[in-house]
C-alpha cells in the first residue's frame, strides 16, 4: 500500500475536475496550472485549442511535472511520441490513463520497450461511453428498420406516397460483435427493445442481455438470422478488415450495420459494393477507417449511410465520469488493487 500518488495533468482538464479529483481521492497529488494545457473548446476536449502555443519557460515547466510524476492524467498532447519520451525521461513513472475507450491504440503507436510496457500500466476510459454509443448504436438500428432515408427523400421532395411497411424492431435479430462495456450495453438496451440478441466475443463468457453467445468461427451461417449487426469491436492487427467482402456477402439482404467501435474493422470498400447491391440496406457509422471522412469518399453521398464524425460518445458528462473512474483507479493503485480497464500489450485494447 502507498500513501501517495503524484499526478502530472497531460490532458486538458476544468478546474471543477481537479477538486473533484481532490476530493475523491485525498492521497492524490494533483499539479495543475492551468497555462500549461490548452484550453477546451467544447465538452470532453482532450486536444484542446489548436492554436495554443506553449512558451519555451511553460514547456520547461510542464515537462518537469511529467517527469516527475508518479501517474499521468491523458497521452500527453495526445502525442504517442510525446509519450514514448515521457516514459524514457521518468523512472518512476507507473501509470498513464487515456482519455479513449480505445487509449490502446495511442499505447502502440508510442512504440515502447518491452521492458517499459512492463514497468508502466496503462489504462483507458472504457466503459464511461458505454451508454451514449449504445443509443447511436439504437438509432441506427431502429433507422434502418423504419427506412429513414426514404422517408427523409419522400419529405424533402414534398411527396406522400402510398403507405408501405416499415419491419419492426420488436422481434427482430441483432448482433453485436464485441461484448465490453459498449456492447454490453448495446444488448442490454437491444434486448429491453424486444430484440432477439446474439452475440461474439474473445472469452465467450455470457453476458447480461445476450440469449446466444456465438463463437467467431460460427458466424457464418449466423449471419443469414440478423437483421442489424452492430460492431464495438476495438481496432487490433486481428480486427483490422474483419468486416470484408465475405462477411457482407453472407449477411441477410438488407440488413443494418452500425459501426461504434473502430472504422478500420470494416472494410469500407467492400461495404460500399454492399451498399450498392442492397446486402446492406443501410449503415449507420460513427467510425470510419480514415478520419476526418476523405471528401472524395463514396459514402458521403449515399444516402442509405448515416454518418456521425466519431461524437456518438460526447456527452456533457463524459469529463466528470472520467475523473471518478481515474480517481478510482488512483485508489485501487495506492490500495494494492487490480487497477479497471487496463491496456493488453500485446493486442493493444
Amino acid at each position: 500500500m502507498s500513501s501517495h500518488l503524484r499526478v502530472a495533468l497531460a490532458a486538458p482538464i476544468r478546474s471543477e475536475h481537479v477538486a473533484l479529483l481532490r476530493d475523491l481521492e485525498p492521497r492524490v497529488e494533483v499539479m495543475h496550472d492551468p497555462a500549461l494545457l490548452p484550453a477546451m473548446r467544447f465538452p470532453a476536449d482532450f486536444s484542446g485549442d489548436p492554436g495554443y502555443r506553449r512558451t519555451a519557460a511553460a514547456e520547461s515547466r510542464w515537462r518537469d511535472e511529467l517527469n516527475g510524476a508518479d501517474a499521468l492524467y491523458g497521452v500527453p498532447d495526445v502525442n504517442p511520441a510525446l509519450l514514448a519520451d515521457v516514459v524514457a525521461a521518468n523512472p518512476r513513472l507507473g501509470w498513464v490513463h487515456t482519455m479513449a475507450a480505445g487509449g490502446g491504440g495511442q499505447v502502440r503507436a508510442a512504440a515502447l520497450s518491452a521492458k517499459d510496457l512492463q514497468r508502466v500500466r496503462f489504462t483507458t476510459s472504457a466503459g464511461v461511453h458505454g451508454t451514449a454509443l449504445a443509443e447511436f448504436a439504437v438509432l441506427g438500428v431502429m433507422a434502418g428498420a423504419k427506412q429513414l432515408p426514404r422517408l427523409m427523400v419522400d419529405q424533402r421532395a414534398h411527396r406522400w406516397p402510398d403507405r408501405y411497411v416499415m419491419q419492426p424492431v420488436t422481434g427482430s435479430t441483432v448482433l453485436v460483435l464485441g461484448l465490453g462495456g459498449i456492447g454490453a450495453e448495446v444488448a442490454r438496451m437491444c434486448r429491453a427493445m424486444g430484440m432477439h440478441v446474439l452475440g461474439v466475443s474473445r472469452s465467450g463468457r455470457p453476458v447480461e442481455g445476450v440469449d446466444e453467445m456465438i463463437a467467431a468461427g460460427d458466424l457464418g451461417p449466423t449471419l443469414l438470422r440478423a437483421d442489424a449487426v452492430v460492431s464495438t469491436l476495438p481496432g487490433t492487427a486481428n480486427t483490422e478488415g474483419l468486416l470484408d467482402a465475405a462477411f457482407f456477402a453472407a449477411l441477410r439482404p438488407g440488413a443494418t450495420l452500425v459501426n461504434v467501435g473502430r472504422g478500420t474493422v470494416v472494410d469500407e470498400v467492400a461495404l460500399v459494393e454492399a451498399l450498392q447491391t442492397g446486402r446492406v440496406g443501410f449503415a449507420a457509422l460513427d467510425v470510419v477507417a480514415v478520419e476526418p471522412l476523405p471528401t472524395d469518399s463514396p459514402l458521403w453521398d449515399m444516402p442509405q449511410v448515416l454518418i456521425s464524425p466519431h461524437t456518438a460518445a460526447l456527452t456533457v458528462t463524459e469529463e466528470e465520469r472520467i475523473v471518478r473512474l481515474f480517481a478510482d483507479n488512483a485508489r485501487r493503485l495506492l490500495d494494492g488493487e487490480p487497477l479497471r480497464n487496463v491496456v493488453d500489450t500485446v493486442e493493444f485494447y
